[in-house]
């Protein structure tokens, strides 16, 4: 899966102002009345030179679109996502929140709908409880729900949501969908009960990445973009992490001791947030796919042993200063103020924070880093808590047409008009104004990956990062077989049930491939 994100960034910065982007949508704005029955969608392109709007004539008569929205400040350091969904109560001069402002207004006129937002603020923990009760009420009003993979993925196979391949007017293949992500994230690959397309921008915006300080490479290292060119050309390696973060570290108060005064190769706030991109980045091979698009659990192999004992290697040294500065903030000080090389646990959305736009300190972006050279390519972790699209088994099934088409066009309409605003207004700070730094933030988006087990760990009981992995990691041990034979009986007994469940659901349905 490729976006092609360069491609926007390259649009946002020669996009005159907003002004022209509204301007341009307005003009592309139809009004043709049709009949209430359901639009006919027309697939013949204008021109041989233009591709033609597969919804251009559709009319929904002003009906309504509700949607459940998440205002919950779930990812560390980084604000709700709302203000880019539902978008702000006025226009405020920011060219991001702008967009969205428009996005919908355009959406609204060109389908004829009327897109209406419910905020609810559910902590990562009762967002299952909160959205099953909602739906087993026979609540018919939300057409949409939009909150956190850990909470609502692990109850797809429960029957709450529709099978978006049922959705008629849904396009996968388009590059405002996630698609390869909306597989790996599934019990069947072959199904989506999962929506992530660009509309859903939490996912985007809890993107994990690393941040370095230029200033401190360059008194110890030289030339910065040596550091970019390793990305470029996969010599981005743990061990060369490593080496960089030990070289950095120096005892700067000369107490012979390593304390919170000293300046580090790497910092973070906490040791079991911050470890979870770093397991995603190494692909141990947490699991594979049966024939039928299952998941099988695989992680008792060698890969996942090199990456743990490299893991410990990074987060269980001197030059990794992890809970010591005073939660998060203070470890954001800490590496704002100069004393740290990378600082990790950030996401792609950090970079809006005041902390880094205001800092003097000139820094870089970059992907976690490949396991070894071996690794074929990045892989990019979001983080459990961003925010994804399911539609609720109460919408009639009658209604998908219509419930499909408008996430189309709000994914579409997102990729063409709030993405470049986003990028162009809420990224372009110091590192993001450079060719090469435009390219390494298209290597950390296009590269999403391992997501089941960020949705899947908690329900089967830690098995495959947190009672495994992190239990090591916190210890500092090695023994990774030991706890995986610990595990691997009712990993693969409890995933059994999951598999059985869905089949059977998607059995009782007939749903769509």
């Amino acid at each position: 899966m490729k976006k092609a994100f360069a491609v926007l960034l390259i649009l946002a910065l020669l996009l005159s102002s907003f002004a022209a982007c509204a301007k341009d949508a307005d003009e592309e704005t139809t009004q043709t009345p049709t009949s209430s029955a359901e639009p006919e969608i027309e697939s013949e392109p204008e021109s041989e030179t233009e591709e033609a709007d597969p919804f251009e004539g559709v009319d929904y008569e002003g009906r309504s679109f509700k949607i459940h929205t998440s205002v919950n400040v779930a990812t560390v350091g980084v604000q709700s996502s709302n203000f880019l969904i539902e978008g702000l109560e006025e226009l405020t001069g920011d060219k991001a929140p702008d967009s969205a402002i428009q996005r919908n207004e355009d959406v609204m006129q060109r389908l004829n709908v009327k897109l209406e937002y419910e905020d609810v603020d559910y902590s990562y923990s009762e967002v299952a409880t909160a959205v099953r009760t909602l739906i087993q009420s026979g609540d018919t009003s939300y057409q949409l729900i939009i909150n956190d993979i850990f909470g609502l993925v692990p109850i797809t196979p429960d029957g709450l949501f529709h099978n978006a391949n049922d959705g008629e007017n849904f396009d996968f293949t388009r590059p405002w969908w996630y698609n390869d992500f909306m597989q790996d994230i599934s019990i069947n690959s072959n199904q989506r009960f999962i929506l992530a397309g660009d509309y859903f921008i939490d996912l985007l915006r809890a993107t994990h990445c690393l941040i370095m300080n230029k200033n401190i490479y360059t008194d110890i290292y030289g030339d910065p973009e040596d550091a970019y060119n390793s990305v470029l050309e996969k010599t981005w390696t743990y061990d060369r992490f490593r080496t960089l973060i030990e070289g950095a570290y120096r005892d700067l108060n000369g107490n012979g001791k390593r304390d919170k005064d000293d300046q580090f190769g790497f910092v973070a706030f906490q040791l079991w947030g911050p470890s979870i991109p770093w397991l995603i980045s190494g692909d141990p091979g947490f699991i594979e796919r049966d024939e039928q698009g299952f998941p099988v659990y695989t992680l008792n192999n060698e890969r996942a042993f090199l990456l743990l004992e490299k893991l410990n290697g990074i987060l269980n040294n001197d030059a990794a200063g992890i809970d010591i500065f005073g939660g998060e903030q203070g470890t954001l000080d800490t590496f704002t103020s100069g004393r740290s090389l990378f600082i990790g646990y950030q996401r792609l959305g950090s970079l809006e924070s005041d902390s880094l736009r205001s800092t003097d300190t000139d820094l870089a972006i970059l992907p976690y880093p490949l396991l070894d050279e071996n690794q074929k390519d990045y892989v990019t972790s979001t983080h459990d808590t961003a925010e994804l699209g399911f539609i609720p088994i109460t919408v009639p099934a009658e209604d998908l047409p219509f419930v499909s088409a408008v996430i189309e066009v709000l994914c579409r309409e997102t990729y063409n008009v709030v993405l470049p605003a986003y990028y162009d207004s809420s990224l372009k700070i110091k590192y993001t104004r450079d060719n090469t730094a435009a390219r390494m933030i298209d290597i950390i988006h296009d590269h999403y990956g391992n997501g089941f087990p960020l949705a899947w760990d908690d329900g089967l009981g830690g098995a495959l990062m947190k009672s495994t992995f992190y239990n090591c990691i916190e210890n500092n041990n090695n023994d990774l077989a030991s706890r995986i034979k610990t595990y691997q009986k009712s990993t693969s007994k409890q995933l059994g049930k999951i598999i059985d469940k869905t089949t059977a659901l998607l059995e009782s349905r007939g749903s769509g491939n």
